[in-house]
């Protein structure tokens, strides 16, 4: 069985003997045809084969090791196993991920399958980045909110929804390609707690870390404070080879066409009405 899904302007096709999922938010990234930037090949093992190089643990507990220019990524299921997914460092362009006949149930759905597939590291070469963050759309421009969880993004997004008429794309998550014309955000097919997850992708006009205060205050980010600050929410684990640096190459990027902001806001119109007037100046 073969489906191809647009994902951050790339056409992912993935390859599966088994049926592949048909939750509502696969289908609304399921296209037909088109040239494939990025091919998976789904293979079921009664164990997963074992990955050689010397295996590191990553802060969502994967197993990531690296031997003769491939990388290998485990991805438990508990105590079981749960997936394994090869790719060449540098060049993403085919991967192969391996799951237990147990466990491909589970980590081929829409909860964890992008995860099993190690969506976030096949991107990057694309100078993609995948953020924690919600992503609304306003006079055809996106805007990200990017914050640790509790802090108001998904707060700030509805005020902008009410107030000045936003769409809110997704809740939770977000993609940013930068691209020989300028830098674009796209809706993802996985949003958190949310349930907003829509395929739209627009240029984008800014992102802004939000903090919590009695009073609105905004400020402009720059240079390696707004690297450092815009790192934290990038979907990445930095342990693979050549991560770090191909991440901080795409944030100077993006920095050098698109406005990072810092604001302490206060969940009502009164930051909606603060941010705006610092937008409009762009």
């Amino acid at each position: 069985m073969k489906q191809n899904y647009a994902i951050c302007g790339k056409l992912i096709s993935i390859e599966s003997p088994l049926p592949l999922t048909e939750h509502e938010n696969f289908k609304i990234f399921a296209v037909d045809g088109g040239k494939t930037d990025i091919h998976i090949t789904y293979k079921i093992s009664e164990v997963l084969p074992e990955a050689p190089g010397e295996p590191k643990v990553s802060q969502s507990g994967s197993l990531v090791s690296w031997s003769d220019g491939m990388v290998y990524r485990n991805t438990p299921m508990g105590t079981a196993q749960g997936a394994l997914s090869c790719y060449k460092i540098g060049d993403t362009t085919n991967s192969e991920v391996y799951f237990t006949q147990r466990s491909y149930g589970v980590m081929a759905d829409f909860r964890y399958m992008w995860n099993s597939i190690s969506l976030s590291q096949l991107l990057l070469p694309f100078k993609t980045l995948l953020f924690h963050a919600s992503y609304i759309s306003v006079n055809g421009e996106g805007i990200l909110f990017s914050a640790e969880c509790g802090v108001g993004k998904s707060t700030q997004a509805e005020l902008w929804r009410k107030y000045k008429g936003a769409e809110v794309i997704n809740g939770d998550k977000a993609g940013v390609s930068v691209c020989s014309d300028g830098v674009y955000v796209h809706g993802l097919p996985f949003c958190g707690t949310s349930g907003i997850c829509k395929n739209k992708s627009f240029p984008l006009k800014a992102i802004v870390l939000l903090g919590q205060a009695p009073q609105n205050t905004i400020r402009r980010v720059t240079g390696v404070s707004a690297i450092q600050s815009l790192i934290k929410n990038v979907y990445l684990d930095f342990i693979s080879p050549g991560e770090t640096g191909q991440c901080v190459d795409t944030l100077i990027e993006l920095l050098n066409e698109v406005p990072v902001y810092h604001l302490d806001c206060t969940p009502d119109q009164r930051a909606v009405e603060a941010l705006a007037i610092e937008l409009a100046k762009l």
